[in-house]
């Protein structure tokens, strides 16, 4: 079993700039949107005579990854494999589609106001700006090669899962203890 580089599909999605104004103090917040799914190419080669069948070959896939920064199993695959007359199979698996929302507060205060030439302008005051993501992010997956229901052949994209990633069914909470 092989395993190529993951790809990333994403979409972005900007909100409108959202303001509060009170007492001397306003806020403006923006928002983006990031939708992303994770595709990884696999192909498998087996050898021997007779080859399985059908139905004894699975692809199990765990798709691993974050929610609001703590670690989740963020869903599991089984892929039928159908081989062909050469025991050869290709495909790709996909995570499922994550979004993270990343906004951006900034907020004004204090200043005094002070018209120049027919303009407004605020003197002095502070601005401070804040950052925060929230949501899901796909960090990684394991693939396990299953035939007849045993696991034959595994791939981790962490190196620290690699461990982990020939037992079935994997032991979750070991997996996202490791970063």
């Amino acid at each position: 079993m092989h395993v190529g580089n993951s790809t990333a599909t994403q979409t972005i999605s900007k909100g409108g700039v959202q303001t509060s104004r009170s007492w001397g103090t306003s806020k403006s917040s923006k928002t983006k949107t990031v939708a992303r799914v994770v595709t990884w190419p696999v192909s498998l080669s087996i050898r021997g005579d007779p080859l399985p069948s059908d139905g004894d070959v699975k692809l199990k896939c765990y798709f691993i990854g974050t929610t609001d920064g703590k670690s989740a199993l963020l869903g599991e695959e089984t892929v039928d494999v159908t081989l062909d007359e050469k025991g050869r199979f290709k495909t790709e698996v996909s995570s499922p589609s994550e979004k993270l929302v990343h906004t951006t507060t900034t907020t004004r205060s204090g200043g005094r106001v002070r018209w120049r030439g027919g303009h407004r302008r605020t003197v002095g005051g502070s601005t401070s700006t804040k950052s925060s993501t929230s949501g899901t992010r796909v960090t990684g997956c394991i693939i396990q090669l299953l035939i007849k229901g045993k696991v034959e052949k595994a791939y981790a994209s962490h190196p620290g899962w690699s461990m982990y990633a020939k037992l079935d069914p994997i032991p979750e909470k070991e997996v996202l203890s490791i970063r």
